[in-house]
């Protein structure tokens, strides 16, 4: 008789254990959690972007406006994917170059070093930098309606950077933060 109990025991067990894992992949991570980085921007306005992996539990996000362009940390935690920090870039009307550098927050405490330019005249067809602590830096460029947007992006200070852009007819050029090309 107690050997029969003890087999009820187990098999509650074990359909318990079983509801649980089911409910989690069905249920939790499909409609209480966001399940992936994609997930956690819908809902977010701008067109489609791209998309980075930094690590297994942080993605970086880069979506165009308009006018300009809005990143996006995303970071995984125990509740899904979720919108940590965000920064919006392109929006000085006067300047045809905008030149910055921030840095965006995952978490629970990583800082990601961001260097971007934004190319309203669409004018150049790569941006190179030169780091102090970094060395050589090529930067990878997205395409928005209106504006290019040419990023890297570090784990560690990029520390002082000098700025290069080569137009499209192959001239080099030194960028300056705060004025036009040089």
């Amino acid at each position: 008789m107690q050997n029969k109990n003890s087999r009820r025991k187990e098999i509650r067990i074990l359909l318990i254990l079983i509801g649980i894992v089911l409910f989690k992949l069905f249920v939790w991570d499909e409609y209480i959690v966001n399940s992936t980085a994609d997930a956690a921007l819908n809902g977010v306005e701008g067109e489609a972007g791209v998309m980075h992996v930094i690590s297994e539990k942080q993605e970086l996000a880069i979506r165009s406006y308009d006018d300009g362009f809005k990143l996006y940390a995303v970071s995984k935690g125990f509740w899904g994917w979720s919108i940590t920090d965000e920064m919006w870039i392109g929006n000085e009307k006067d300047k045809t170059l905008e030149i910055t550098e921030q840095t965006l927050q995952f978490k629970p405490d990583q800082k990601l070093y961001m260097s971007l330019v934004v190319d309203k005249k669409q004018s150049f067809d790569k941006v190179t930098a030169d780091s102090t602590t970094m060395g050589a830096i090529n930067f990878n460029r997205t395409v928005g309606d209106n504006a290019f947007v040419y990023y890297y992006y570090s784990n560690e200070s990029l520390g002082d950077i000098n700025y290069e852009g080569t137009r499209l007819n192959g001239e080099t050029e030194k960028l300056a933060r705060d004025n036009e090309p040089n």
